[in-house]
């Protein structure tokens, strides 16, 4: 019995010991990063995150950065971009395997997006294993509330779990309520908030980009950028040259077989109310022809009913007026159909692809478009809701197979375009 006793302590013993070396080397490498950033927030975090990395590589900083979400990816100091491959759900050791793995003695910069939800780990990954002095908050949104709450005020308040003790949180969100509850919180662990204003520069710079970007994501990364007293113009250079996320919204610009000029715009990424209606305000106005005709196309699944549901409202309420057709795909169609018309969405406005091959992406995007005035050329069409389904994995495969090109940048050979790449060089 007491040799068994004996064995036990032997091993706990070891296992401290063992434990104790692995966080030694973990706390080594985390001190002697001279750039250590937290991406945390509801939207636009891989986006910033990516950017954020790109801008310290140009500033000459050896950066890692690490996405997740959409696209897991670690990407390296050449800015090469390394997939992560996961055998089951994603877990926060991962973070440690990550850094033991990336944190080689010549980086020195380092920018990670927060992996996790639940306030828990979101504190630990923090606290914890990243220890960033520097955390971004991109924005707060109605999203996550099954883990965060059901107000903007209790979201803030889960998300700063990530704000560093005695360091400095830099935001990008604006709204006066919420701002309220970050600097309360920023008080109570000694650090310090910084708001990223909208300026000329973070109005402007938007437009360079290859892909559709928002001020605020701009702002936040030039309030980063001055914050670490990096050289601006190399700073703006990194932003632009940052390769965007894979659920990032771009436009493909395709010739339909009718004539039309078809734009694809994929929001399936974007999924939150308030986030939807912005980008797809921002697009109409600025990316695409005025005349164009608009369609939605909602692909909704079954084990998704909540997001249907508030897809539903937010048609009803926020864009139908501002579009042509509704064009549903994938599971509910029939329940989404009926809720759209007693919402006061004309019948005649929805068009369901139910009874369609699935896997026909030519004939599912011309759903979209048929029947539309003949005087209608140009359409846009705004995927909407979920990405993973079988009609949507079609009609993307179609559009690609298609493409002409990406939508041009708005200011391209203007005087503002020429002096911003003045700037950025």
């Amino acid at each position: 019995m007491f040799a068994a006793l004996g064995l036990s302590l032997a091993a706990s013993g070891t296992g401290a010991a063992l434990f104790w070396k692995k966080e030694q080397k973990h706390r080594g490498r985390m001190s002697s990063l001279d750039y250590n950033i937290h991406v945390n927030g509801i939207r636009g975090k891989s986006t910033v995150t990516r950017m954020l990395g790109q801008m310290l590589r140009e500033c000459g900083v050896q950066t890692i950065s690490k996405t997740t979400g959409t696209y897991a990816c670690v990407i390296d100091t050449e800015a090469g971009e390394h997939p992560i491959q996961r055998k089951g759900p994603a877990n926060i050791n991962e973070q440690y395997k990550f850094l033991a793995q990336w944190l080689t003695p010549e980086v020195n910069g380092l920018v990670v997006e927060c992996m996790v939800v639940r306030p828990k780990y979101q504190n630990i990954c923090q606290h914890t294993i990243l220890r960033s002095p520097v955390t971004v908050l991109t924005n707060v949104r109605l999203d996550h509330q099954e883990e965060m709450g059901d107000t903007l005020e209790e979201i803030a308040a889960s998300l700063c779990n990530t704000v560093p003790q005695g360091g400095t949180l830099i935001t990008a969100e604006r709204n006066p309520d919420v701002l309220e509850v970050l600097e309360r919180e920023t008080a109570a662990r000694d650090a310090r908030l910084i708001v990223a204003e909208k300026t000329t520069l973070s109005e402007s710079l938007p437009e360079q980009f290859s892909y559709i970007q928002f001020e605020e994501n701009v702002a936040v990364c030039l309030a980063v950028a001055e914050h670490l007293g990096l050289n601006m113009n190399q700073a703006i250079k990194g932003l632009l040259a940052a390769e965007p996320d894979p659920g990032t919204t771009k436009i493909t610009t395709i010739a339909h077989p009718s004539g039309r000029t078809i734009y694809w715009v994929p929001m399936f990424a974007v999924n939150d109310w308030e986030s939807t209606v912005n980008v797809f305000r921002e697009l109409s106005a600025k990316k695409l022809p005025p005349e164009c005709a608009k369609v939605l196309a909602v692909n909704n699944r079954a084990d998704r009913t909540d997001r249907a549901t508030m897809y539903n409202d937010l048609i009803a309420q926020d864009l139908i007026g501002d579009c042509d057709r509704v064009a549903l795909y994938g599971d509910l169609q029939a329940a989404v159909r009926k809720a759209l018309v007693e919402k006061g969405v004309e019948e005649s406005v929805v068009v369901a692809t139910d009874e369609m091959d699935q896997t026909d992406g030519a004939q599912l995007l011309s759903a979209a478009v048929e029947g539309l005035p003949a005087d209608q050329q140009s359409v846009a069409i705004f995927g909407l809701a979920n990405i993973h389904t079988e009609a949507v994995t079609s009609m993307r495969s179609h559009v690609d197979s298609l493409a002409e090109s990406r939508c041009p940048d708005a200011l391209e050979n203007t005087e503002l375009h020429r002096e911003l790449q003045s700037v950025a060089s």
